[in-house]
């Protein structure tokens, strides 16, 4: 009887914790701001900022929200996100347009947050025209008429279907009005390589049968005389 008691008593109690441990969040990550470039858009720091994650190096990131401030030395909590339609709702602004256009807005981002990390896209007007992206109201001065130029060819990267975005990280804060978004990697673009077509095979074909003659002609004649 007492077995049977035991029993009855630890099944609700093991049921309830492991429904409490499943719905507990997942840990994130530690995130601390440990400098800014020197780059500028207007009075406004512009990327890259230098950001370590849990203590280690220093990561040159973008931030992607005009909306929310952050200081020198100043520590957040933060959850790690890869670039693709599964993670999307979790991001900070998932909820601001339909999934197809906000992926495209985050993936148009990424690729203007690549373009500056490599130096071909100059770093104020690139973080502008990513906060531009996400921030309607964002007020783009008439002096860079370069961002709209930065934001027509990341909608042409981006729509020409051959970018992997498979290094890039978002780091969402948590809460995510805690802090800013940021975005963290390099996109790179699919090398396919194409198929040749028939001609071409029967061209090189025909040049390697070709080739295999002469070589025979040429083994053939050096042979020394009896």
């Amino acid at each position: 009887m007492i077995n049977n008691v035991n029993r009855l008593f630890v099944l609700p109690v093991t049921i309830a914790l492991g429904a409490m441990i499943g719905a507990a969040p997942a840990k994130g990550d530690t995130l601390k701001l440990t400098g800014v470039s020197g780059n500028l858009y207007g009075d406004i720091k512009a990327a890259p900022y230098y950001i370590s994650v849990n203590g280690g190096p220093a990561l040159p990131m973008m931030c992607d929200d005009d909306r929310t401030e952050i200081g020198d030395s100043e520590t957040w909590t933060a959850t790690s996100y890869a670039l693709t339609a599964a993670d999307l709702v979790d991001l900070k602004f998932a909820d601001e347009g339909n999934a197809s256009t906000m992926l495209n807005d985050y993936e148009e981002a990424a690729w203007i947050e690549s373009g500056v990390m490599l130096g071909s896209i100059n770093p104020g007007d690139g973080n502008a025209a990513v906060w531009s992206i996400f921030d309607g109201g964002f007020n783009i001065s008439t002096d860079h008429a370069d961002i709209e130029t930065i934001l027509a060819d990341a909608q042409t990267a981006v729509n020409s279907g051959k970018l992997n975005f498979s290094d890039i990280t978002i780091y969402t804060p948590n809460p995510l009005n805690s802090s800013q978004e940021f975005i963290y990697g390099t996109v790179c673009y699919n090398q396919t390589p194409q198929a040749p077509e028939p001609a071409t095979c029967a061209l090189i074909g025909g040049g390697l049968v070709l080739l295999a003659i002469l070589g025979r002609r040429r083994r053939a004649g050096a042979r020394p005389e009896a």
